[in-house]
This record gives structure tokens, C-alpha cells and sequence, in this order.
């Protein structure tokens, strides 16, 4: 015998709103979730090592010191910013796990973090790599949650090798670039955060090279000659071989009598260049009398460069 038509009503009204109602209790464990990914995607790793203290490092290094270097790791959600600027790059399979929910009132669950993967490249060349066990703790909103580390450099003599090689070519220069991962944990699921940050310290102040120098005219063109009384100019082109640090320095030309060394004339200026170019400057110079001219260039009282073929200066006509 059927049941009576307004109790199979009931009932279905009954089974539809159970499905309504779980529909909505999964709906909202879904935007919980996807919320808690939200949070985890916008994790901030912000990596605390600064350019002097490498440096120091460096130069304690060289002189037989610790071998190794302490590094911190700071993270963080977005509401607490950093001037030295987030360098967190969430994973591919993160970024198309996309769930379209709208739910209020969700609750986020905080992202969770532990251990920690480093490694240390010099001038592209791996120096250091370490794993740091660390246990899961949450990551605070308005605060820092600080990770410190040490890194111990393995094989000493490559080390100095490529500071020194990466030094006298890019002007005192040295490129560290720290990589690494950080293992984050949301709910069931465990997801590896990479991170990178790039340093360039300087092992010894910046310096300029001289790629070429010789007398010039008043039209730029190279002499050999010159007129008493007549202004002629040192063309000095400087190229500035670091990456990323621009050099201003006090440079200057000394002119001296060839036969007998006496000196003649100073003439000093400031100059400047930015990382990875090359210009030129003009000191100028008037003869007073006949007779050769040669010239020195001069930075910070030290002689780097020596002149071209000197400066015959004749009678003026």
C-alpha cells in the first residue's frame, strides 16, 4: 500500500532540506579551507642578511675566522610589511587550485610552518646547503615569527677562490644568492614555499678602470702636439665594473716635464659612474712653456694609470 501523499511530501521536503544543510556545511569547510589557502599564498618570507654584515663576514673569513654564517628568516602575513621588501614565491600546483566559493562569516585557520632548506651560491657556484628541523608553529598577524640559522661553508679554499675571482673582476664586487624552502602546513596538506633573495656586497671599496687615455684637442681629436699658451685636454675613459653600486670618486691628473720630472699642474674632478658602463672625462691642461708633458692619474693619492706618448708643446705661432 503507498504511503499517504502528504508524508512522501514531508518527507522529501525533510531530505531536501538534510541536503540543503549539508550542502551548506560543505560549502563553508570549503571556503574555510580555501580562505586558510588564501592566507597561505600571501605568506610573507622576508630573509635577513644584509650586505655589511656579508662583507664582514667575508673579511673574517679570509683572515682565518668562523666559517660560518648566521642568516635569520622572518615570516609573517601580509598585514605586517617589511622596507626590505617579501621574496616568497608560492608553487605552481598552488597557484591552480582555485575553488569558487561565497560564504560569510568563515573561520581562517592560521598557516602553519617548520623546517627550513638553504642553500648558499657564490658567483653561481654552490657553497652551502643545509636542512634546519624546525617544529610546526603557527604564523602570527601582527608579528614576526624568526627563524636563525647557520651556515657552514665546506670547502674553504673555493670559497676564497671565487671571492677573490669575482672581486678583481667586477670591481670588489661578490654575488651571494641565498634559495631555499620553507615547509608550510594547512589542515592535511604539507606544501614547500621556495624563496630567493640576491646580495651583492663589497669585499673591498669600488673601483674604477681605465680603459684608455690620451691628449686630445678642443675637437676631441688625439694629438701628439701642442702650443704654448694653447689648452689641450686628458681624455681619461672610465668604466665602472660593478653590477649594482655606483662610483664617485676624486680623480686626478698630474702633469709633470718628462726629462725632468718636476711637476707642473694638478687638475682633479669628480667623477661618477653608474654599474655596468663606461664614460669619459676631460682634464684640461695649458702648456706654459715648450717642451714634453707626460701625466699620471691619480685616485685617493695612489697612482693607477700611467699616460699615453707625451705632449710636445712648441712655440706658439
Amino acid at each position: 500500500m503507498s504511503a499517504d501523499p502528504p508524508v512522501r511530501d514531508e518527507l522529501v521536503s525533510f531530505l531536501k532540506l538534510a541536503l540543503l544543510f549539508i550542502v551548506l556545511i560543505l560549502g563553508r569547510e570549503a571556503g574555510r579551507i580555501y580562505s586558510s589557502y588564501t592566507e597561505v599564498s600571501q605568506l610573507s618570507i622576508i630573509f635577513d642578511v644584509r650586505e655589511e654584515e656579508l662583507a664582514g663576514f667575508i673579511r673574517e673569513f679570509a683572515s682565518g675566522g668562523d666559517p660560518d654564517l648566521r642568516v635569520g628568516l622572518m615570516l609573517t602575513l601580509p598585514s605586517v610589511q617589511s622596507i626590505e621588501g617579501h621574496v616568497t614565491r608560492v608553487p605552481d600546483y598552488a597557484r591552480r587550485w582555485l575553488i569558487s566559493v561565497y560564504l560569510s562569516a568563515v573561520v581562517v585557520r592560521q598557516p602553519e610552518v617548520s623546517d627550513v632548506d638553504i642553500r648558499l651560491w657564490v658567483e653561481d657556484e654552490l657553497m652551502a646547503e643545509q636542512a634546519f628541523s624546525f617544529p610546526r608553529e603557527p604564523v602570527p598577524y601582527k608579528a614576526l615569527l624568526k627563524r636563525n640559522m647557520s651556515l657552514s661553508i665546506g670547502d674553504a679554499e673555493a670559497f676564497r677562490r671565487v671571492i677573490l675571482e669575482a672581486s678583481d673582476r667586477y670591481g670588489g664586487e661578490v654575488e651571494f644568492l641565498f634559495t631555499g624552502t620553507v615547509e608550510a602546513h594547512l589542515f592535511w596538506m604539507r606544501m614547500s614555499l621556495p624563496f630567493f633573495t640576491l646580495r651583492y656586497p663589497l669585499v673591498t671599496p669600488p673601483r674604477f678602470e681605465i680603459l684608455s687615455s690620451g691628449w686630445v684637442g678642443p675637437d676631441g681629436a688625439q694629438v701628439s702636439e701642442g702650443r704654448v699658451g694653447r689648452e689641450v685636454f686628458v681624455s681619461v675613459l672610465f668604466e665602472n665594473p660593478t653590477r649594482v653600486h655606483s662610483i664617485w670618486e676624486n680623480v686626478t691628473v698630474a702633469i709633470y716635464e718628462t726629462v725632468s720630472g718636476e711637476p707642473v699642474d694638478r687638475i682633479t674632478k669628480m667623477v661618477g659612474t653608474a654599474p655596468q658602463t663606461a664614460g669619459p672625462y676631460v682634464f684640461p691642461f695649458t702648456p706654459e712653456g715648450e717642451g714634453s708633458y707626460s701625466y699620471v692619474i691619480e685616485i685617493s693619492g695612489d697612482v693607477i694609470s700611467e699616460g699615453s706618448a707625451p705632449l710636445m708643446a712648441g712655440p706658439d705661432d
